[in-house]
């Protein structure tokens, strides 16, 4: 078999898409260039690589059997480009980041343009609510997740510990009853998250303020549920560094608080490239700088 890349980049993004419009979108083909050069490729091996569907495709065993040789063929295509091409030296192409909402819509976002000015050769794309991507599949360049990975060829750091407090507005819980303590919330409307549309577990944060607590209004994300406490919905836990940016919310229990940590991943191959490197430079560089911000109620030692 004398296959070259481009043949086996196809392959991989099929198998990664599981559908030729996807992965024509991942390679910036039409789908029909991804069906002929599969079916190509399937000519010449003389043996068919994908069951078509009409759900999609999936591998055969031969693609099954294909595919392991495919990824370590793109592993050492990765490493020959950015090594000896000296690609790895080039702040060009793109960096895909993927965050949790907060950190990415309220955090990194309006940070990240500041970047990309100094390097207007890069193209940024930032993804948040990242779960369906992975660092494995090369879908995303830098991963930052709010649990420390504990599977995987991958390289992690942890960026931060953040803290979560109990906000609400002054013209909700002055129509309220008073709050002296954790089991008064038990009267109150509460925010969180929606149990079966959870991508981590450690985002079950209302539930260490109020073990059983039970949420009126609930969203997929965190960003939802501050514009729902802004709102005057009812008390959400919300990190600091997202509540110091909207006056209109106020601590409640101001004394008690919950703690959870940033931790930032990267597939080994794509930390050697300079693009990603340098991005993942100014991310620590931006966080660490603000540490207060994640650490402090706002209002409090912000200097």
């Amino acid at each position: 078999m004398n296959q070259n890349w481009d043949d086996m980049r196809y392959f991989l993004a099929l198998s990664r898409a599981g559908s030729f419009v996807a992965a024509a979108g991942h390679l910036r083909v039409t789908h029909s260039t991804v069906a002929r050069r599969i079916s190509a490729l399937e000519t010449t091996l003389q043996t068919q690589l994908f069951l078509r569907t009409e759900k999609g495709c999936r591998l055969t065993p031969a693609g099954e059997k294909l595919l392991p040789y495919a990824e370590q063929l793109e592993s050492t295509v990765f490493n020959l480009e950015a090594q000896i091409s000296g690609k790895d030296h080039q702040l060009t192409g793109a960096v895909r980041i993927g965050a949790p909402d907060g950190l990415g819509n309220r955090f990194l976002a309006s940070r990240l343009g500041r970047f990309q000015s100094r390097h207007p050769a890069l193209d940024i794309e930032l993804i948040a609510v990242p779960m369906y991507y992975s660092l494995s599949k090369r879908e995303i360049d830098i991963l930052i997740t709010v649990t420390k990975p504990t599977v995987g060829n991958v390289v992690a750091r942890k960026l931060i510990d953040y803290r979560l407090g109990l906000f609400s507005t002054r013209e909700y819980l002055q129509r309220g009853a008073q709050i002296r303590q954790r089991e008064d919330l038990r009267g109150h409307r509460l925010i969180g998250y929606i149990d079966d549309l959870l991508y981590d577990q450690g985002l079950r944060f209302m539930d260490e303020f109020l073990p059983g607590a039970m949420t009126r209004f609930r969203s997929s994300t965190v960003v939802a549920q501050m514009h729902a406490v802004a709102g005057g919905a009812g008390i959400g836990a919300i990190p600091y560094f997202m509540a110091a940016a909207d006056p209109a919310l106020v601590p409640v229990l101001p004394d008690q608080y919950v703690e959870r940590g940033f931790w930032l991943q990267v597939n080994p191959d794509s930390r050697q490239l300079a693009r990603v490197r340098t991005t993942i430079d100014f991310i620590v560089q931006e966080i660490e700088s603000s540490r207060a911000l994640f650490q402090s109620l706002p209002g409090e030692n912000l200097g």
